[in-house]
């Protein structure tokens, strides 16, 4: 490293979704910002096309984002462009007589050293660390609710009847709660964002098979592939964030 260079982190992605085996409509999308360190999931919720429209404000939101100079102002942007999004859904829903629109999220926010993750409903985001898998966010479902009540069990979960149902989202008539963790980036760290099209179908293991190696493209249309021939019974979206090194000649974020 050469006089006057900083070792910075950026994470650099590979996102792909797909409409899956049995849905005629695609609702959920992503969006990809690496130089501004903004990753997120979104799967939408709502008759005909109503969920494509609510996932597409998000993401349309998303790009407004400026430049953050900080952590702090990149998570402030963020939850200000959701709240922004939540008005756009809800006049959309009305104009559409009433209909429940609206959708998930699953974010992952890098700034420097810094991580945030930040969600609403059951997208997902996972970190692998040192040939380890964990999920860093926690599903906001009816069946997540029994489980940490302890009424029924993580398997029983799965098979839950109405483990679809959500509990948190951006639109559908429910205030905006969003969830936030946060925590330090390390050199090779590797997130996985999904919709429950992914986790529906494979489980940590083999999310953690796929996860293991490969380039960035490779692995996230292996896990599409994976939901596809496990039967692809929804929408399925992932993207995977490498975490590496850049050098900055002045110490401003690349």
């Amino acid at each position: 490293m050469t006089a006057g260079t900083q070792e910075l982190l950026r994470g650099f992605a590979f996102g792909l979704t797909h409409v899956g085996h049995v849905r005629d409509e695609n609702q959920d999308t992503f969006f990809v910002d690496e130089a501004k360190g903004v990753f997120a999931v979104m799967d939408g919720a709502g008759g005909l096309k109503d969920g494509a429209v609510a996932s597409g404000l998000v993401k349309e939101s998303l790009s407004t984002i400026t430049q953050p100079l900080s952590a702090e102002d990149l998570l402030d942007q963020v939850e200000g462009r959701l709240i922004v999004a939540k008005d756009r859904i809800e006049t959309a829903a009305a104009r559409a007589n009433g209909a429940p629109m609206g959708t998930t999220i699953a974010a992952l926010l890098t700034y420097g050293t810094n991580f945030a993750c930040l969600w609403a409903g059951d997208s997902r985001v996972y970190r692998f660390r040192n040939g380890q898998l964990e999920q860093l966010t926690t599903d906001h479902t009816e069946a997540q609710e029994l489980v940490d009540q302890k009424v029924i069990t993580i398997d029983e979960a799965k098979s839950f009847s109405r483990r679809h149902v959500i509990t948190r989202a951006i639109g559908s008539g429910l205030d905006l709660e969003l969830e936030v963790v946060s925590g330090n980036l390390r050199l090779g760290d590797r997130f996985l964002l999904c919709s429950d099209g992914l986790t529906g179908h494979l489980d940590d293991p083999v999310l953690t098979s796929f996860l293991l190696s490969g380039a960035l493209n490779a692995t996230a249309l292996g896990l599409i592939n994976g939901a596809l021939d496990a039967g692809g019974q929804d929408n399925v979206t992932v993207i995977v964030v490498d975490i590496d090194r850049v050098l900055s000649g002045n110490g401003d974020a690349c």
